[in-house]
């Protein structure tokens, strides 16, 4: 992966430093910073799966979500890197690489790169 610089409620970082040791899904928020309800329950029932995939937003503003991690790209840096369009979803694997990207958030897909990544499927 490549870093970015981030900011995270009052405090600036670096997108590395916010991911590993852990399955994350990186979802990329429009620029209202808003996540829909759809996304959220799956996201909600992926935090819940066996193997837990942790969401982790990504939003151009500064946004509150509540009850999940959101960082602000307000260099818009880390959506170039990762060509981030609001709803683009990344799979990250606990060593901090990209197992897998959708156009669209999806439970059933997340969960069979989450089996492969595994050696589950």
């Amino acid at each position: 992966m490549d870093d970015a610089p981030v900011r995270e409620g009052s405090r600036d970082g670096w997108l590395l430093d916010a991911v590993g040791n852990r399955f994350q899904c990186l979802l990329f928020l429009g620029a209202d910073g808003r996540l829909s309800d759809a996304d959220r329950a799956t996201l909600a029932a992926l935090a819940q799966d066996r193997i837990p995939v942790e969401a982790l937003l990504v939003s151009p503003v500064a946004a509150a979500v509540d009850g999940l991690p959101v960082l602000q790209d307000s260099q818009g840096l880390v959506a170039r890197r990762y060509d981030g369009r609001p709803g683009t979803a990344y799979l990250l694997r606990p060593d901090q690489h990209v197992a897998a990207r959708w156009r669209r958030l999806d439970a059933g897909a997340v969960r069979a790169a989450v089996a492969r990544a595994t050696c589950n499927a």
